[in-house]
């Protein structure tokens, strides 16, 4: 079943979230958190649970949750067509459930929010290094429209 996330289930939520922060530090030393992060990071999700034009839905069976997603809405520069930014942010099924259309259901919860709120297209990142994540957005209907590079600099 999928809820929209309060504040109140912060100790629930965090876990899954952390473990998609730790599943990423492998893929881009962007993703590295710091020692001893995880205050910060409670701090940072309960922040964006309770931001307007944010929403965090979660995917909760039996007691467990076992997926969540982060969608905001962003305003673009005007002069542009598409000026109405649904973003799609951190996104993760524990990997037990994956294949199973959780995502899918996830993403379609965001997706009606974010169209409901305004939204008039809909953007994401994806690291290049997890192609799981790139061919689950391409098979939603996502395609490349640039692409993301960073620097890391002393």
């Amino acid at each position: 079943m999928i809820v929209e996330a309060t504040p109140e289930e912060i100790d629930e939520l965090f876990p899954l979230w952390l473990e998609l922060m730790q599943q990423h530090q492998r893929l881009h030393k962007v993703f590295k958190c710091k020692p001893n992060h995880e205050n910060t990071l409670k701090t940072e999700l309960l922040k964006r649970i309770r931001e307007k034009g944010t929403k965090v839905f979660a995917y909760e069976q039996e007691g467990n949750w076992i997926g969540m997603i982060i969608c905001t809405i962003r305003q673009s520069v005007n002069g542009f067509e598409l000026s109405r930014k649904g973003y799609i942010a951190e996104t993760i099924v524990k990997e037990a459930y994956r294949h199973k259309g959780i995502g899918k259901e996830l993403f379609e919860a965001a997706r009606n929010w974010l169209q409901d709120n305004g939204a008039d297209h809909l953007e994401l990142q994806v690291s290049v290094k997890n192609p799981g994540a790139v061919n689950f957005w391409e098979g939603i209907g996502f395609s490349t429209s640039t692409q993301h590079m960073v620097m890391v600099l002393k």
